[in-house]
């Protein structure tokens, strides 16, 4: 019984270290989590959207651990805590 308990919580672990998402989906979600309906929608205004993706991506923090992804977004010098990424999802704060 211990030994299945060990396996399935190694199991759970190696699926979030494998399922992580990827730096520019934290970057896009951070920045949207941040601004909300004042961002540009992605399909209607590409143009505007590169343009606002490229001035604001860069407040966007991301630290990454083994298993999970921590977001945070610097508003006049504070950082502030955005979400958690893990299992291919983003869990807000």
């Amino acid at each position: 019984m211990r030994i299945l308990l060990i396996i399935v919580v190694a199991f759970i672990l190696f699926l979030a270290y494998v399922s992580k998402p990827g730096d520019k989906e934290c970057k896009e979600f951070a920045v949207k989590a941040a601004w909300g309906k004042t961002m540009p929608e992605k399909l209607k205004f590409p143009e505007y959207y590169e343009q606002f993706m490229d001035l604001n991506h860069e407040n966007v923090v991301i630290n990454d651990y083994i298993f999970l992804k921590h977001l945070k977004y610097k508003v006049s010098g504070e950082e502030k805590p955005v979400a958690i990424a893990a299992f291919k999802r983003f869990f807000r704060l």
